[in-house]
């Protein structure tokens, strides 16, 4: 796909689910309130967040698909097309004889203007109608037949293995880039082992002169594409994956966040601070029930003596080794 295409899907997968989920979510209730009231939760409750969830994921997958199917449209027509057969049932007869069809009905001396598509058919023939040639265009695509040193199904091989597992490379940078800046944590473990994977299976697919097991079954499911035009659509699926477990993952099953020490520290004295405010008003009325004005302010001040210990003591290190060293040596004295 060009460049200005997948910027596109990056920005639609960044934007399109949040404003797509809460559309579908609205829609949804929105029904819901009509035929099933009781079913709607009310905003802010748990049910309210599943519902969220559930709607969030379906738009992710949703999009997924689309993405995928976008993506086989956009590899546009390959030769087996342009003469009208299928990778997997053409005969040499047949090839021959739409070629020759083809060819008339293009030719510059009878169409000015199909010389173009005279060239195209005449060169999807060339490549078609040699075995090994036409290996070469179903495992590396266009691009591989144009390889000038190659005479053999074993040279096209060879030459292939680079231009499709660099693709794979480029995917294992980004990953480790990914971790390194700490962006996109999630399913990092998964996009190490489908990268693995996909490319042993990229590199079974160049390397030998039958398809997998799993090739052949895509293949089956589009069997007007081939091996090559395969593996394109399975490595963009691949990509999409990445970013659709980003954006299911952390809805379906939260991360627990690691605790910030000093996210921590601030709610324990916010929640202290509370604590001291309690009970410093009731002393203020315990000591203001006896009339006695000095009692309330010695215990007042006592308390706030013993708070600031206690938070100084757990909060702060060198207090804390001090007041150890101190207790230490005062058992070192008595023997103990």
């Amino acid at each position: 796909m060009a460049g200005g295409s997948e910027v596109t899907n990056i920005l639609g997968w960044m934007l399109l689910p949040q404003f797509a989920a809460r559309f579908l979510l609205a829609a949804v209730h929105r029904v819901l309130r009509v035929v099933a009231p009781g079913a709607v939760p009310q905003a802010g409750s748990e049910g309210y967040a599943r519902h969220q969830r559930v709607s969030y994921v379906v738009v992710v997958a949703g999009y997924l698909a689309y993405t995928l199917w976008a993506t086989e449209q956009g590899l546009g027509d390959n030769f087996y097309h342009t003469l009208g057969v299928r990778p997997d049932t053409f005969s040499a007869e047949q090839l021959r004889r739409n070629f020759r069809r083809l060819s008339l009905a293009h030719h510059p001396d009878k169409n000015p203007d199909g010389e173009q598509q005279f060239i195209g058919i005449r060169h999807a023939y060339e490549v078609l109608s040699d075995p090994v040639t036409r290996f070469a265009y179903d495992h590396g695509g266009a691009g591989a037949v144009l390889c000038q040193s190659c005479k053999t199904v074993g040279d096209y091989m060879v030459a292939a293995i680079p231009k499709r597992l660099v693709v794979y490379l480029g995917y294992l940078l980004v990953c480790v880039a990914m971790q390194v800046f700490r962006v996109a944590q999630y399913g990092t473990f998964w996009r190490y082992l489908a990268i693995g994977a996909f490319g042993a299976l990229e590199l079974s697919m160049a390397v030998r002169t039958t398809e997998p097991l799993f090739v052949r079954g895509l293949l089956w499911l589009a069997p007007h594409r081939t091996s090559f035009e395969m593996a394109q659509i399975v490595q963009h699926a691949m990509s999409c994956f990445f970013i659709a477990v980003n954006q299911i993952g952390p809805q379906l099953i939260p991360q627990e966040r690691s605790a910030n020490p000093l996210a921590l520290a601030k709610e324990l004295l916010a929640k202290t601070r509370v604590t001291a405010a309690e009970v410093q008003g009731r002393a203020t009325r315990l000591a203001s029930f006896y009339r006695d004005t000095v009692l309330q302010r010695n215990m007042v001040e006592a308390f706030e003596r013993e708070l600031t210990l206690g938070m100084t003591l757990g909060t702060s290190p060198a207090f804390h080794s001090e007041f150890n060293d101190r207790l230490q040596a005062v058992r070192d004295r008595k023997g103990l």
